[in-house]
């Protein structure tokens, strides 16, 4: 009675079908990290995708999760092909049903006292329109070590290709994170209590400090690390101004002084010790702070206090000698 079904059935264990993933107007692929704990949303040019990522394994340009390139469709795309699929199955097995029930209805006598007809009735079949690719993402990079192109909102420290973390990138997006932070007084005054807001631009001020000399002291190491022949740089030399520039002086020929002026040098090592007066002092000068940064503004027992201005100078600095660093490669 239901061949046609049966059979139809039968078929669907083997069927296979493809839905066409769109490009945005630049030719990237949408993607999503597979991990739940993070499903980060990036682009990947779609000529890359195909000729330079390895099916075996892709990595996310946020986490460094790494699945194989299947795993990477994005919380959209999944819906529209569960969509598509399920339609698709639908009309087959409303077709097999139709074709089953014609089948029947010719089978009965046309002068029988009693006929037993069969009809099948189904849903109207949606339509379901192309799945448009996202917005084109305003960060566009590509890869130092193996040349594949992705795009990002916010930061990414990973190839999705080939997993490579490049130094410049990720000193350029910690450097713009900070300035950021130290940017927020508006937007903390009118979002939250004055007290709750004067306590976290605070804390966003000092954090930057602090991040400032982290990123600038990982950025250095990993160029150190790319010149052959020099020896292992001692634990956290790049904290210490002083120390960091001998290294590097040694290393290549070229001292911080070559980089940045004696105006901007005494800026420098007057927030490297601040950071360090943060860190280790909850921010309360004493007697050290006063010999090695040089400042005249503050007396022992006073507390730092960091304003937006010396925040972005810093970070302005910090950027400044990073880049003279690559340059001196």
């Amino acid at each position: 009675m239901f061949e046609k079904l049966l059979k139809e059935l039968e078929g669907l264990k083997h069927t296979t079908f493809s839905v066409p993933v769109p490009v945005d107007e630049d030719g990237y692929l949408d993607k999503e990290c597979p991990s739940p704990a993070c499903m980060f949303q990036f682009k990947l040019h779609a000529d890359d995708w195909h000729a330079i990522v390895r099916d075996e394994e892709v990595f996310c340009p946020f986490c460094r999760h790494a699945a194989p390139a299947r795993s990477w469709f994005t919380t959209e795309q999944v819906e529209h092909i569960q969509q598509i699929g399920i339609a698709h199955l639908r009309g087959r097995i409303d077709n097999a049903l139709k074709a089953d029930a014609d089948a029947w209805n010719r089978r009965q006598p046309s002068r029988a006292f009693l006929k037993i007809t069969l009809s099948v009735k189904s849903a109207p079949t949606p339509l379901l329109l192309p799945l448009a690719a996202a917005d084109p993402m305003r960060q566009k990079t590509t890869c130092v070590a193996c040349g594949c192109r992705y795009s990002y909102i916010g930061a990414a420290f990973f190839c999705p290709s080939c997993g490579y973390n490049s130094a410049e990138e990720t000193f350029k997006q910690s450097l713009t994170a900070i300035r950021t932070a130290a940017q927020m007084r508006a937007t903390l005054l009118a979002a939250t209590d004055r007290d709750t807001a004067q306590i976290t631009i605070r804390l966003l001020r000092e954090k930057g400090m602090n991040d400032t000399v982290m990123a600038l002291q990982r950025h250095a190491e990993r160029l150190y690390e790319r010149l052959p022949g020099a020896p292992p740089a001692p634990r956290n030399v790049f904290q210490r101004l002083d120390d960091g520039s001998a290294l590097w002086h040694a290393a290549t020929g070229t001292p911080y002084s070559a980089i940045l002026d004696a105006a901007e040098l005494s800026r420098l090592k007057i927030y490297f010790q601040q950071r360090h007066l943060l860190a280790h002092a909850e921010g309360v000068v004493d007697r050290d702070y006063i010999a090695k940064s040089g400042d005249p503004t503050y007396r022992m027992g006073q507390r730092l206090v960091i304003n937006e201005a010396a925040v972005l100078d810093f970070v302005a600095l910090a950027e400044k000698l990073g880049d003279g660093l690559i340059a001196s490669l």
